[in-house]
């Protein structure tokens, strides 16, 4: 019933047959017709009142986020004589400025483009901007230089949000946060117009709580341009990967395709103290565990964008992952026991297909399909050294995953500045999972085989109003249907945001939203695996999702400082914990739902620049963690803390085409569930040199040059004692070479006047 009520729903959707405004946008010129770079170009409701400003690039171009039925352009250069529009259509087209009659001689214009600015309750950056003495090779490493973003064991997080998507072009994938991550990698800056920070993302985005919308640029010329590029990595042993990028473009379709392959090893030695108090008796148990594993990973993608008008278009997508000669060896030695693990990876690869279609009536579609699968073979050999007992293993595991997403918004813009949007989506995903053990395995395990059938259906409505006080607000609800197997469950969302900003000197922005965060398929099966004849790792069927409350308030100062207050509460926060077996000598890894998880804090973002060849960016950040979990096993815990974070990122600009970067990132204590993490830093630093009129970049990075990021984990709670720590060798040197090549623009011909040929 559910499907066939969505599915009605689309194909309302589809009926109605008109296009969507990309927003206003432009190009400054002069007299002659060359493009006046630097010039401000400020954007006006009807009335005359403030809404955004921004300075043309080195083609003259500009846009804004914004659409407006009507509005006022007024365009400033020192060099020129100002000029005001009144505009009625999104694309303004050429804007041509006259020149002063008297100059000054030498004189020198400089203007610093924002740093951020606010746009539809978003903190937008412009991405190439932010990173051009930085290095960042791709799309992905371009994220970790936002502002209170960084990565944490191969995950993006912002700071003062709990969870954290990953979109691109204002709409989610079925992908998972490691595949999207994987085609960032891929994505050359460049192909980034802007990254909008959101800490409560609208509905029409499909995704609740904070995200990343990643807008990738859209070619309206005759264009054709690619890149390739190759790097090494040495981090422990040696690797390194290959890329290769194309795209061509017409005013009526666009067509990219990019291809990456890189070698990706695993190493990392775990050494550990356990005192394990087991029958009254309290055992020292050492060991050291070595783990080894490589693989490699291929990453493609090709898209097709086509444009019927100024308004309308289309897209569809292709992302292709897989992985080769995936295998990992594990062995661990100590006092207790020793082990040696081998796993091969048979099959990992991933298809995925998007289609986008955007009307002019506000009304965007879309739909989102990916297919999974994951194949592996398993063994161990354990020896226990009090009893010469040996134990085998031999187990099979695999999981397949079909998930569809499809989804359709419409937005209505009306007098007064007041918008209305309503849509609807739908998801299902399809999982089978299994966990074998062979016959012959004396090491004890579970079977299991079975299979998740995932059902959510969406529907919201929102409302609000951008007012020429320069205060914006808006509203939304969105009821969700819920059903995985048998068990199913309605749950309402509410969403706000509100923006006040009469000058662009002074903004500010709150959200508050209410999401839910959901555990992934595989820890909802009954199933227990080994680590090593000491650690297990047990699933948790029953687990259940977690709601999530979250406030989030900024003051953007000048459009360069940032301060910030955030407070999220977390109800049945899930998460994984060890555990001291009381039964038998077992560290135990298992995810349990807490009571509860909060945290709350205060931010600021410094940029501070004394040199047109230096500059500086303090972020500093101070919270207040609380949780607690009442059946934890056979014991609860709760616990409080304050903590703090800092991290400060230095460039340093010789001439245009050469540039350092030294950083630096501390963060104190903090506790999670039963163990303690103690305070971890890190140094890095890099260089990166533009050669060939900026075509070619080589660049170096040596990322946490002391190997400290990871701290270490200590446990002294309740009977349960242990010392682990962690050496991932997060140490890592980096050389990249990339060249560009292309950036054909197609030129105008002068016409041949043929009227008076012919009979």
């Amino acid at each position: 019933m559910i499907k066939r009520l969505f599915l009605s729903a689309l194909l309302f959707f589809f009926a109605l047959n008109v296009a969507q405004a990309q927003g206003i946008s432009g190009r400054v010129i002069n007299n002659v017709g060359t493009p006046v770079e630097g010039s401000n170009v400020v954007l006006q409701s009807a009335d005359s009142v403030f809404v955004d400003v921004v300075l043309t690039d080195s083609a003259g171009l500009f846009s804004f986020g914004q659409n407006m039925d009507q509005f006022r352009l007024v365009v400033h250069h020192m060099a020129y004589h100002s000029r005001e529009l009144v505009c009625v259509t999104s694309f303004v087209g050429d804007v041509v400025l006259e020149p002063q009659e008297n100059l000054l001689q030498e004189l020198e214009i400089v203007a610093e483009r924002p740093l951020v600015k606010v746009e539809n309750g978003a903190l937008a950056y412009d991405l190439e901007l932010l990173t051009r003495d930085k290095v960042a090779n791709n799309a992905y490493e371009a994220l970790t230089k936002l502002p209170g973003v960084s990565e944490n064991e191969g995950s993006l997080t912002l700071v003062g949000a709990n969870s954290l998507a990953v979109i691109i072009n204002g709409k989610p994938s079925t992908m998972s946060a490691e595949q999207v991550a994987s085609l960032l990698k891929s994505t050359p800056v460049g192909r980034v117009e802007k990254v909008e920070v959101m800490y409560s993302a609208p509905p029409q985005y499909h995704v609740r709580g904070a995200a990343l919308n990643i807008v990738l640029k859209r070619e309206t010329q005759y264009s054709l341009q690619g890149e390739l590029g190759g790097d090494y990595i040495n981090r422990f042993d040696n690797k390194g990967g290959a890329h290769a990028f194309l795209r061509a473009a017409t005013p009526k379709f666009a067509f990219d395709a990019m291809y990456n392959v890189s070698r990706i090893s695993e190493v990392q030695d775990l050494d550990m103290v356990s005192l394990h108090t087991f029958g009254g008796v309290q055992h020292n148990i050492q060991q050291l565990q070595e783990i080894r594993g490589g693989l490699w990973k291929h990453n493609a993608r090709a898209s097709f964008e086509y444009n019927f008008n100024e308004k309308n278009n289309i897209s569809f997508a292709y992302n292709y992952q897989t992985k080769t000669d995936a295998e990992s060896s594990s062995t661990s030695v100590g006092n207790y026991q020793n082990s040696e693990q081998k796993k091969v990876v048979d099959s990992d690869h991933m298809h995925n297909f998007s289609l986008q279609a955007f009307t002019g009536i506000g009304l965007s579609l879309g739909v989102d399909y990916t297919m999974y699968k994951n194949h592996s073979t398993q063994q161990m050999d354990v020896t226990y050294l009090s009893d010469s007992t040996r134990l085998f293993m031999s187990q099979n595991a695999g999981q397949d995953i079909r998930s569809l997403h499809a989804y359709a918004d419409q937005k209505h813009s009306f007098p007064g500045g007041w918008t209305l949007g309503y849509g609807a989506s739908y998801r299902n995903s399809e999982s089978n999972d299994y966990q074998m053990f062979d016959a012959a395995s004396t090491l004890v395990g579970t079977n299991v085989e079975a299979a998740l059938s995932e059902h959510t259906a969406e529907a919201y409505v929102s409302f609000g109003r951008q007012s020429p006080l320069g205060l914006s607000f808006s509203l939304s609800a969105t009821a969700e249907y819920y059903k995985v197997n048998e068990r199913e469950r309605w749950t309402f969302y509410p969403q706000a945001s509100l923006t006040y900003m009469r000058h662009p000197d002074h903004i500010f922005q709150s959200t508050f939203n209410v999401n839910k965060l959901y555990p992934s398929y595989w820890q909802m099966q009954s199933a227990v695996s080994y680590i090593d004849g000491y650690s297990e790792l047990h699933n948790s069927p029953g687990l259940e999702p977690s709601k999530s409350y979250m406030f989030n308030a900024n003051y953007i100062l000048k459009q360069k400082y940032v301060f910030g207050l955030f407070c999220n509460y977390i109800d049945k926060f899930f998460a994984q914990a060890m555990y001291q077996s009381t039964d038998r000598l077992a560290l135990i890894y298992q995810t349990h739902n807490w009571d509860y998880f909060s945290q709350s804090g205060i931010m600021a973002v410094l940029p501070y620049a004394p040199a047109k060849w230096f500059n500086t960016r303090a972020t500093l950040v101070g919270f207040y963690m609380a949780q607690r979990c009442d059946n934890f096993f056979d014991i609860s815990f709760e616990d409080k803390k304050f903590a703090a974070s800092a991290s400060l990122n230095n460039s340093f600009r010789v001439n245009d085409d050469l540039a350092f970067e030294l950083n630096g990132w501390v963060q104190s204590p903090i506790t999670q569930g039963t163990f303690t993490v103690r305070t971890m830093w890190s140094l890095s630093a890099g260089a990166k040199w533009n050669f060939a009129g900026g075509k070619g970049t080589l660049s170096c990075f040596y990322n946490d040059i002391f190997n400290s990021t990871l701290g270490e984990m200590v446990m002294d709670y309740k009977g349960q004692n242990l010392v682990h720590k962690n050496n991932m060798y997060t140490r890592n040197f980096t050389i990249s070479l990339v060249y560009r090549f292309g950036g054909y623009r197609k030129k105008e011909a002068k016409e041949v006047d043929t009227s008076r040929f012919g009979h």
